[in-house]
């Protein structure tokens, strides 16, 4: 990638962060939905994508991959994220958080090789945060609720945090400084894989068994990320994170 495309990219994520700057505040009333209309077509285009494309996919690397090298991916997955919380937690001005999310990093590469956990077991367990949360802390409204092609349930808030939070995503610079161009689109791939595997049936249940998937999709969501910016579910359980592109940490 060329230096001008790089600044281009990054232009880009100034827009689209003074896009979430200036979303709407949060509505009144429950949910901020005024596209509704092309939010259930693009649920609707994502179901069918879901159904004949990610589920089978999902189902298929769960077949053929052993156990163990899933908990092992599962484990990689999450390495890679610690960067993005590690600096959003800095932005949010969480120091002990901060620090956690350091020596979590540094005993999961040291002892871990990145692959194993040993951090948990020492009581450092992984800390998920990103962009769209450290807004949503800054007094940044949510913004309207989008549903986008491929990405899924988002906010504008949301939209431009995920943006931001590449140019903390170490897969990035291993496209931009070495000759791995695809090495980050294929941890990607893998984390999609992964991530739609280990919450396969509540995924199912959400998607197929709702009297309105639509409906229960954006509740979920939407309640899950407000008890983020509050300061974490009290009922992970009930807010579980099977939308977002952070893959769940494995012990």
């Amino acid at each position: 990638m060329t230096l001008p495309t790089f600044l281009r990219r990054g232009m880009f994520v100034c827009a689209l962060g003074t896009l979430a700057a200036c979303a709407s505040p949060d509505p009144g009333d429950e949910f901020a939905d005024p596209y509704e209309g092309f939010n259930r077509s693009m649920h609707d285009v994502n179901v069918v994508l879901d159904e004949n494309i990610l589920r089978p996919a999902a189902q298929g690397y769960d077949y053929v991959t052993p156990e163990l090298f899933q908990h092992l991916i599962g484990n990689g997955l999450d390495f890679l994220e610690q960067p993005v919380y590690l600096a959003n937690h800095l932005l949010q001005g969480d120091i002990d958080a901060s620090l956690r999310v350091l020596g979590r990093i540094t005993l999961n590469a040291t002892m871990g090789l990145g692959v194993l956990d040993p951090a948990t077991e020492f009581g450092l367990a992984s800390e998920p945060t990103d962009f769209g949360i450290t807004l949503g802390k800054w007094g940044v409204g949510e913004g309207a609720y989008l549903v986008l092609p491929f990405v899924g349930p988002t906010t504008t808030r949301d939209l431009g945090g995920s943006v931001v939070d590449k140019g903390f995503d170490p897969m990035l610079y291993v496209g931009l400084f070495t000759a791995a161009d695809g090495a980050g689109p294929a941890v990607s791939g893998v984390g999609l894989l992964d991530r739609r595997d280990r919450n396969a049936d509540l995924i199912d249940e959400v998607l197929y068994n709702s009297p309105d998937s639509y409906v229960t999709q954006r509740s979920i969501y939407l309640q899950r990320r407000r008890a983020l910016v509050r300061g974490g579910a009290s009922d992970p359980d009930a807010l579980p994170d099977i939308f977002d592109e952070t893959p769940p940490a494995t012990n």
